[in-house]
């Protein structure tokens, strides 16, 4: 027991530990950037679909309402790491991050019947930076006419990371439907830094002469809600929808120009659509199961920002998968391991030269459980394409291993 919470321990600490690293994706350049979330590794693993899950044993977070009949407090946490390859007109790149897009906890009263649960969940990430050398020419004074080339650096900064942090509850009638409710916290930052330094060519190297700088910083703070519901058609038809209100981004933006004292400050708001969504999940036989959600956020109703207003298109994703659910069979070995596979087709909210933008990924997983119906471990691996140069000037190919650590304690 002692040496299953070490390594229970030993896991929560790394993904604990993990920070959104600089992506260098180059969607990130790209207004809201790119979508962090991520529910767990089993719903990655088996495409995405979750809205209609009803395990208890592994509970999942993608639809409230199927937290009811827990009978342990619930803590979940996910974090993957990913290797993408990134493409544009200059050539490619490759880089590494880890991230931790979700830690959720619930906890069961008047016997698994209602939940309370709160947690933290990332939603989109604009980390991206280019380093560039340009000059320019400028007249010698007093050199009758004559001018001079400047070489130079440019070096330009984006980043920042927007996340919720939901509060809610769920409530189930009877065996046939439960209800879900969240309000959402929803918070974060966005810096975009311009730097231009000036160098003279000397026997001791570059020897700075001037550098320009600006830095625009944008705080954002909001609350948004969600309603939830499952209904249990049968033992083998569930079926699972969410929707969360329109709701407005109250944003502080700030604008430091170096040689310019003082800092200036706006206040302005921006309008986020609507997010709904409905799945459902079907028991094929006693172990295999087939799942599908579909979700949609009409972000062509996007305002607050004429800037990127123009480019906003509709938003949506189709998941669908398999899986074989666990079973505990005496020496069943590798055939009591669950197994899953999936793809999903994402449509992004925003366009580039005119042309929409789709992420296709398909995923495969598993995962142990912990001793004594304690908790499960979970893993997927994900392949995930995005963009085409053809269409966009840009794409990003990248492999995505998830993790995700579910443990359930006793509550009295």
């Amino acid at each position: 027991m002692l040496r299953r919470r070490s390594v229970a321990a030993v896991v929560l600490t790394v993904l604990i530990a993990a920070v959104t690293a600089s992506a260098q994706n180059p969607f990130a350049l790209t207004n809201i950037g790119v979508d962090l979330r991520s529910s767990d590794a089993r719903v990655d693993g088996r495409g995405g679909w979750g809205l209609a899950e009803r395990d208890t044993l592994t509970p999942s977070f993608h639809n409230l309402a199927s937290l009811p009949g827990l009978t342990r407090l619930a803590v979940v946490m996910s974090g993957y790491g990913e290797r993408a390859v990134a493409e544009d007109a200059s050539g490619s790149r490759m880089t590494s991050n880890v991230r931790t897009p979700s830690l959720r906890t619930a906890l069961p009263f008047l016997g698994g019947r209602g939940v309370a649960t709160v947690g933290f969940r990332a939603l989109r990430g604009t980390q991206y930076s280019w380093v560039e050398d340009f000059s320019i020419t400028l007249p010698i004074p007093d050199g009758g006419g004559a001018t001079e080339d400047i070489d130079g650096l440019r070096t330009f900064q984006r980043e920042g990371t927007q996340f919720e942090v939901p509060l809610g509850v769920a409530w189930r009638f009877d065996d046939r439907l439960a209800v879900g409710a969240s309000l959402n916290l929803v918070n974060g930052l966005l810096r975009e830094r311009l730097s231009e330094g000036f160098y003279d060519n000397t026997d001791d190297g570059l020897l700075p002469l001037r550098t320009n700088s600006e830095v625009i910083e944008d705080q954002l703070n909001s609350v948004s809600s969600t309603v939830s519901a499952l209904v249990s058609l049968s033992e083998s038809l569930h079926i699972g929808a969410t929707y969360t209100t329109a709701h407005n981004w109250d944003v502080t933006r700030t604008r430091d120009m170096n040689g310019i004292p003082g800092d200036v400050t706006i206040d302005y708001q921006v309008r986020i659509p609507a997010h709904w969504g409905v799945g459902a999940a079907v028991g094929v036989t006693e172990r295999w199961r087939f799942g599908f959600d579909y979700e949609s956020q009409a972000f062509s109703g996007f305002t607050g920002r004429p800037d990127w207003e123009g480019i906003m298109t509709d938003s949506w994703c189709l998941s669908a998968g398999v899986e074989r659910l666990e079973a505990f069979q005496r020496r069943g070995g590798r055939d009591n391991l669950p197994l899953r596979a999936g793809a999903s087709l994402r449509r992004l909210p925003y366009t580039i030269n005119g042309q929409t933008i789709d992420e296709r990924r398909i995923s495969v997983g598993t995962g142990v459980p912990l001793r004594n119906q304690g908790g499960h471990l979970d893993v997927a691996m994900s392949y995930i394409m995005t963009g085409s140069l053809d269409d966009h000037g840009v794409q990003d190919r990248a492999w995505r291993l998830t993790l995700s650590l579910a443990g359930l304690e006793k509550w009295w």
